[in-house]
């Protein structure tokens, strides 16, 4: 299954314009997005790309769950992506992914963590490098359903939140 895209012509567009048109794109898939069906959870998480950069997924972690979407693009710029995951009961959707300009030491990287139902966010920007998900477990235990980061080095950044949608709480992250 491949995610949904949605591009966006004007980069001024706020994200819950953009997660209610892609949502509305791709309405028959989301009959079961988020509920409850025979102790399966599901999630569609939004990431928006409103950088200049096409992002490269450089990982992604699982605590919980796992994705449905099998094959993960590049990310090109002010388009934004729907991604599926699914758990069970109790732990539920626990995920992070980590996406960057390239591999270079002079590239950036953004790293954004969801815990579904503790409706938990992290997120943090900056130079390429290793992602330590025990820390990003440990921060996003600790924060709340709204996460925010600006990179003083290279000046990018991320912010992710839960939105509350038709079918439930939608995981999104818009990266800058």
């Amino acid at each position: 299954m491949e995610p949904k895209v949605l591009h966006f012509e004007n980069p001024e567009t706020d994200d819950e314009t953009l997660i209610k048109e892609l949502q509305a794109m791709v309405q028959a898939d989301l009959d079961d997005a988020t509920q409850l069906l025979n102790g399966e959870i599901r999630a569609n998480t939004n990431i928006s790309n409103r950088t200049n950069h096409v992002l490269t997924k450089i990982d992604t972690y699982f605590w919980a769950g796992e994705m449905v979407n099998t094959w993960w693009p590049d990310l090109v710029s002010n388009a934004v992506y729907l991604f599926v995951q699914k758990g069970t009961l109790p732990q539920g959707i626990k995920w992070g992914f980590s996406l960057a300009t390239g591999t270079e030491s002079t590239d950036r990287k953004w790293v954004a963590a969801f815990d579904v139902l503790a409706r938990k966010a992290y997120c943090e920007c900056g130079p390429i490098g290793p992602v330590d998900w025990n820390v990003v477990e440990d921060r996003m235990g600790k924060s709340g359903s709204i996460s925010e980061y600006v990179d003083p080095i290279f000046g990018g950044s991320i912010k992710v939140q839960f939105y509350e949608g038709q079918y439930g709480v939608i995981p999104h992250a818009s990266l800058q």
